[in-house]
């Protein structure tokens, strides 16, 4: 049973990420009476051409008056212009037109052409009408590509049939086909951009998510909201209409309204159906039991769009869809500094209204500030660190960095279709997630990549990873900082190699939040005598202990010779001092391995050396023992 539900828009404004796109225009608005005008931001590679007619602008059958492009007693009069369109990666034809008196059979039709000899007509106009013609027409992108207008029926028989055309626009945008990270897979479709291990969802920052449009019978209904610099946004729908259409700033996603179920074909829409085999959703409208969408819509920092979806109300993955006749989504032009609007629209029938799903929306982040987004940053705060390292990807079984470059080895050919290397994730659809947990040592919801003291311990991960900070302000090297073009700190002295485990327990001791040992019981001053034996001592649990002794102008280490033993433990003894030790200063210094950022010294202990004393009365002698 076909389900057309009644209207809503949903209107969405978010203020948007400038995506590396180019956008290009070839227009004439006709503004003056020639065949030469070039009004976009390129020219035509031709003027207008007629055929059959005098080739004037001024004069014949076809001309421009009134700033408008003028037919008249059409035979086989007809008129083109060409532009070279090679190198974009999409095309979309617009202009006004207008008929008057085009009796039955009498036509005006606009054509196109990719080599300017075979050309396909797209549009046709009669009677007594206006409007505006809008077409993607990516298709036919050559370096030839040629509009033509011309009878498209019987001659026209009066002089009175006329028809005008004005605002003639070929709107284009050119997306970057760069696969940062080798592995086959270009960065628009791309789920790990640079194949560190993170998925490029998980690398954004400051995002958003909100429910929408959770209704029943509301009639039209618009929802606004507001987020600073996207740069990705995600549509998840987990019930919806068999049919709706999305328009991003004044531009359809697609030039039909998109149909999901079969045998509810109507007019302007064009189905749309699984990639693999050419079937169709399920009942759409029903929520999947699994909690995965019954549709998702992405639109990336490029203004790519990609649509998946769910076979049916128990399905465990998403598949991609495309349209069954072939027809190209829309490449989006985002607008840089301003709001960006996103309606979505419901075709009008009977029947109850339901519509639900989820927004998200995330900015590109740069977490260091070094211009690099993190999806493409390979140290993404700069503490010389690899994010594969940091993330706990390269821990993984089957996942190994061999050559040290911070990306995972053998990406070509084991990454599929997403982008994602087989081996980390749960299987190769847009809807993949990762099988293992990206490591937030401290737990304060800021993954170990992104932040400059993973453990939370005090103690910069450079520093516990032994590299070197030369200003202590948790990143490598010295400032100013440079970086090469993966994000990669070049200025340091050090870095990217494997952490320090100075307590070899097989955790990183920038993920092990470690602290100075407590000396729970200081040193005391202690008295002996020449030749005998003593000790000092202090109570402090560490992983390294030091004596060391004052030599009046440097404290020293000590070491288990000569009068010395038990140097590196809590107790130090001191075995036949001589009269030199007399009146000597120990301490005790007490470090853990995994904590390189701070030992802790005990307070100073005396050592006191009682000399005996010889008293002589007349013949007697006596010895004391001198206090």
């Amino acid at each position: 049973m076909t389900r057309n539900l009644g209207k809503f828009l949903f209107a969405l404004l978010a203020v948007i990420y400038l995506p590396v796109v180019g956008q290009d225009t070839f227009a004439d608005n006709f503004g003056s009476i020639s065949y030469s005008n070039n009004t976009g931001s390129q020219n035509w590679s031709t003027n207008w051409l007629e055929y059959n007619d005098d080739n004037s602008a001024s004069n014949g059958y076809i001309r421009v008056t009134g700033g408008e492009l003028y037919f008249y007693y059409i035979w086989t009069e007809n008129i083109r212009r060409s532009a070279d369109l090679s190198g974009y990666t999409s095309a979309n034809l617009s202009f006004d037109w207008r008929t008057s008196s085009l009796e039955a059979g009498e036509t005006l039709i606009i054509e196109i052409s990719s080599d300017g000899t075979s050309f396909t007509t797209l549009d046709t106009f009669s009677g007594n009408q206006s409007g505006s013609f809008s077409q993607d027409i990516s298709a036919y992108i050559s370096s030839n590509t040629t509009i033509r207008f011309m009878k498209g029926g019987a001659n026209w028989s009066q002089s009175n049939d006329r028809a005008y055309i004005d605002n003639v626009l070929i709107t284009t945008t050119s997306t970057p086909t760069t696969d940062t990270d080798g592995d086959g897979t270009i960065d628009v479709v791309d789920l790990d951009d640079d194949n560190d291990g993170i998925t490029d969802e998980e690398e954004y920052c400051t995002a958003l998510n909100a429910s929408f449009l959770t209704s029943a019978d509301v009639g039209e209904r618009s929802v606004v909201i507001n987020h600073t610099d996207t740069g990705y946004l995600r549509l998840d729908f987990s019930s919806m209409d068999n049919s709706f259409q999305l328009d991003i700033n004044g531009t359809d996603i697609h030039p039909s309204i998109l149909e999901f179920e079969n045998g509810a074909l109507g007019a302007g829409e064009e189905y749309f159906v699984f990639q693999s085999d050419g079937s169709f959703i399920n009942s759409p409208w029903t929520a999947n039991s699994n909690g995965i969408p019954r549709l998702r819509l992405v639109v990336d920092e490029y203004g790519e769009i990609n649509l998946y979806g769910s076979r049916n109300a128990s399905s465990t993955s998403l598949e991609p869809m495309e349209a069954q006749g072939g027809t190209p989504f829309n490449t989006l032009a985002w607008i840089p500094g301003n709001n960006n609007t996103f309606t979505v629209t419901n075709q009008a029938g009977p029947g109850p209204e339901g519509f639900t799903g989820e927004l998200f929306a995330s900015a590109i982040c740069d977490t260091d500030g070094d211009g690099i987004g993190n999806h493409l940053d390979l140290d993404s705060d700069n503490d010389g660190i690899y994010d594969l390292v940091e993330s706990g990807a390269l821990e993984e079984p089957g996942v190994s960095d061999a050559n040290n470059d911070g990306r995972i080895d053998g990406a070509l050919g084991n990454s599929g279709a997403n982008g994602i290397y087989n081996s980390i994730e749960d299987n190769d659809t847009a809807s993949a997630l990762l099988t293992y947990t990206i490591f937030d040592s401290n737990g304060d919801g800021s993954y170990d990549a992104y932040v400059l003291d993973a453990d939370g311990d005090g103690c910069n991960d450079v520093v516990e990873s032994g590299f070197t900070d030369n200003n202590a302000d948790g990143r490598l090297g010295p400032n100013p900082i440079t970086i090469n073009s993966e994000g990669l700190v070049t200025s340091g002295s050090d870095g990217y190699t494997v952490p320090s485990d100075n307590n070899s327990n097989t955790t990183y001791d920038f993920r092990e939040a470690g602290a100075a040992p407590t000396i729970t019981s200081q040193p005391m001053d202690v008295a002996t005598c020449p030749g005998c034996t003593t000790n000092i001592s202090a109570t402090v649990t560490a992983d390294q202990l030091q004596w060391q002794y004052y030599n009046g102008g440097s404290w020293v280490n000590l070491s288990d010779t000569g009068i010395y033993s038990g140097t590196t433990t809590n107790t130090l003894t001191i075995t036949n001092p001589t009269p030199s030790e007399n009146n000597a200063a120990y301490r005790l210094l007490a470090s853990n391995d995994a904590f390189v950022c701070g030992s802790t010294t005990s307070d100073t202990a005396t050592l006191t050396l009682q000399v005996g004393t010889v008293v002589t009365n007349r013949r007697i002698t006596y010895r004391v023992t001198k206090n």
